[in-house]
Parts: C-alpha cells; structure tokens; sequence
C-alpha cells in the first residue's frame, strides 16, 4: 500500500483561529493557494476526502483534471460539539480546554466526540480503502489525521499534541494490514 494524507488548505475559520469541527467553512485565498501547490507533487492515485468543503475545495485543487473525488463522511474533523464556531480564544482558558491539552486520550469534547471515537472512524474507513484500493490519496483534517497516525505509529492518543499537521501538508504511509509505517509525517511538498 501506498498513500498519502493531506490536510486540508487553510480555511476562512482556521485563519480567524475558530474551532470548526463539523462547521462547513470554505478555504481562504491562502487556502486555496496551498491546495493549488499540491497538484502534480502527488502520484495521480484515487481520492477520497472528508466530505465537509475545505476538504472537497482541496481535493479538487489537487486531483488530475476530471478525476472523481470520493466524499466520505467518516473522513471529517472531530466532533467539536458546543464549540463548533466558537474563537479558539474563548475557550483556551477554560478547565476543559487544559484538560483537552494535558489528557487528550481521556477528552470528549462539549456535546460531540472523543479522540478515541474519530480514531475507530479513521481506521474503521482506512482498513476498508485498503481492501480495494493499493494506492491512494486521503484528504481530511488536523484532529481526525493526527488520531490515526497516532494509531498507526503504535503511539497513544496522549501524544497527540505532540507533533504538528500544517494546512495542505502531506503524511506518506506505507504498508498495511496491521503494519503501516508512517514514512514521513506532516511536511509540506511545495514549502514557499
């Protein structure tokens, strides 16, 4: 197996620093210019994305001129339940934004999902890509990427905040069937 994940391009919410969880946001003119670099760095392998619009927008900009992309709900971010839309600055303060930051294994977010959960999601839709397709492009997004490459390295949820997943960069993932090996992890294939 060969493939590849890609964040999505920086949003309009993303650039006003918002949590967005499941909140439909369009990419922002950046957005779109990171996406846009991405195209003919990639093998031309299938795509499938989330199916929420920064990720459709950035498949799009990244695919081969009329190649299908296939949306896949189980792809989206995290459940940010009652912090969906709200400006990251608010709630940074906050007990339960310290106890997502110190204990994210143990996090479920205010009326949505826990860590664990969108990681089963992750790799529930990853086994199944796997049995039908050898290679492949995975377009999805920063919470939901970073629980399956924890999953993947053999790494607990509690390492989560430790490594970074820039807008539009790229993880390149090898192998399979229980034996995945994560060959480079959040880098960016066209740094300005």
């Amino acid at each position: 197996m060969d493939y590849y994940f890609i964040r999505h391009g920086e949003s309009t919410l993303n650039r006003e620093h918002t949590l967005q969880g499941w909140y439909n946001a369009p990419l922002s003119p950046r957005g779109h210019q990171q996406a846009a670099k991405l195209r003919g760095s990639l093998p031309p392998y299938p795509v499938v994305s989330s199916d929420l619009e920064r990720a459709i927008e950035t498949a799009r900009a990244l695919a081969e001129v009329g190649q299908r992309i296939h949306p896949d709900a189980r792809l989206r971010e995290a459940d940010v339940g009652e912090w969906a839309g709200i400006p990251k600055v608010l709630v940074q303060e906050s007990t339960l934004w310290h106890r997502y930051q110190t204990a994210p294994e143990l996090f479920r977010f205010p009326g949505g999902e826990s860590l664990e959960e969108v990681q089963n999601r992750m790799m529930g839709a990853l086994e199944e890509y796997a049995s039908v397709y050898p290679r492949l492009i995975i377009v999805s997004h920063q919470l939901a990427l970073k629980s399956l490459i924890c999953h993947l390295q053999g790494w607990d949820l509690a390492r989560l905040h430790r490594f970074t997943l820039p807008n539009a960069s790229v993880t390149h993932v090898t192998g399979g069937k229980g034996h995945w090996v994560c060959t480079g992890i959040g880098f960016d294939l066209q740094p300005d």
